[in-house]
C-alpha cells in the first residue's frame, strides 16, 4: 500500500484511466527494498504482502496504490485511513507503468445490459469507435473522491476520463449503487456527483460497464478521449452513501 509521490501521480494522470476513478498499473520495486515481506498497517488492520519485484496493482484517484493481494484492505478500513498509513512510493518504486490493455483480475459472468440510445454496443468503451457529443448532451461522473483528480483546477476533465451519461445516471441513487453499476473496484461509496456539459463535438467513446469485482456492472460508460474543455465540470454533489 504506497501514497503516490508527485511525480508518480503526475505519470498517472497523464495516462487515461482503466474505469472511473482508477487505474491498472504494473509497479516494479526498488532493488534495495525486501519486497518478498511487506507489512502494512491501518487502523489495527494489518497484512502481510508476500511479492515479487514486479507486480500489478490498482491506484485510485492517481494517489493510492494497492497491490492485487492488498484489495482486501480496502473492505476492512476507510480508504482515508489507509491513505494516511500508506508509504511513500518514492522510497519503494523504482518504475511504474500505466497498464492500456489490462483486464480486471477477476470478472464474473454475468448477464450486461445493452443501450438502445447507442447502436449495439455492448463491450467496454475503450473498445468502441470514438464519436462527437451533440449540442446540450450532459453526463455524469461518480466518485468515491470529493477531491477528485481528474477534474482540473480550470473545471475540465484530463484526457482519457470515464464519466457516463446523464440518462444511465438516473438509475443511481446511491454512491453503494454507483459502486455496482459502474463495477468499481473500490466498495467507498462513490456518492460524489460531477455534472458534465463539453461542447459540442468533444470526442468521446460510448460503452457498456463490464462486469468485474464482484460487481455486475451493465451501466453506459462513457469516455472523454481527449478530455473536456475548461468550465465543462460543475460538483460534485453529495448523494447518499445507501
Amino acid at each position: 500500500m504506497l501514497k503516490l509521490a508527485s511525480n508518480h501521480a503526475d505519470y498517472l494522470l497523464s495516462q487515461p484511466e482503466s474505469g472511473m476513478g482508477y487505474q491498472l498499473v504494473e509497479v516494479t520495486f526498488r532493488s534495495d527494498k525486501r519486497p518478498e515481506a511487506v507489512i502494512y498497517e491501518a487502523k489495527g488492520v494489518q497484512a502481510t504482502v508476500p511479492v515479487a519485484r514486479t507486480q500489478q496493482a490498482v491506484v485510485y484517484n492517481a494517489e493510492l496504490l494497492l497491490l492485487d493481494r492488498e484489495q482486501p484492505l480496502l473492505k476492512q478500513a476507510a480508504y482515508g485511513s489507509l491513505l494516511e498509513s500508506a508509504k511513500n512510493s518514492a522510497e519503494w518504486i523504482s518504475e511504474l507503468r500505466f497498464l492500456p490493455d489490462a483486464r480486471p483480475s477477476r470478472q464474473t459472468a454475468m448477464a450486461m445490459e445493452s443501450s438502445g440510445k447507442y447502436g449495439k454496443t455492448t463491450g467496454p468503451a475503450k473498445d468502441a469507435p470514438p464519436e462527437k457529443t451533440k449540442d446540450g448532451e450532459v453526463f455524469k461522473r461518480f466518485s468515491a473522491y470529493s477531491n477528485d483528480r481528474r477534474v482540473t483546477a480550470d473545471g475540465g476533465l484530463l484526457p482519457g476520463t470515464y464519466a457516463t451519461t446523464e440518462e444511465d445516471a438516473k438509475n443511481v441513487k446511491t454512491g453503494k449503487e454507483a459502486v455496482a453499476r459502474y463495477a468499481l473496484p473500490n466498495p467507498t461509496p462513490a456518492s460524489y456527483v460531477f455534472t458534465i456539459r463539453p461542447h459540442t463535438d468533444t470526442v468521446i467513446q460510448y460503452g457498456i460497464v463490464q462486469p468485474a469485482y464482484g460487481q455486475l456492472g451493465g451501466g453506459v460508460e462513457v469516455i472523454f478521449t481527449v478530455g473536456t474543455q475548461r468550465n465543462t465540470v460543475t460538483g460534485p454533489l453529495k448523494i447518499p452513501d445507501e
